[in-house]
């Protein structure tokens, strides 16, 4: 049982902050489509 939980654990502790900047960076993306939408060079800068 105590596996279970601790798999548990490391999953939301890596799970959360990557659905934080995912949301952060769609909705940056999302309010800046107007004015400088993103090119695929803005990614290998």
């Amino acid at each position: 049982m105590y596996q279970d939980y601790t798999a548990i654990a490391i999953l939301l502790l890596t799970a959360v902050p990557l659905l934080a900047v995912a949301a952060t960076v769609f909705f940056y993306v999302r309010s800046n489509d107007r004015k400088t939408p993103l090119t695929r060079e803005d990614f290998y800068r």
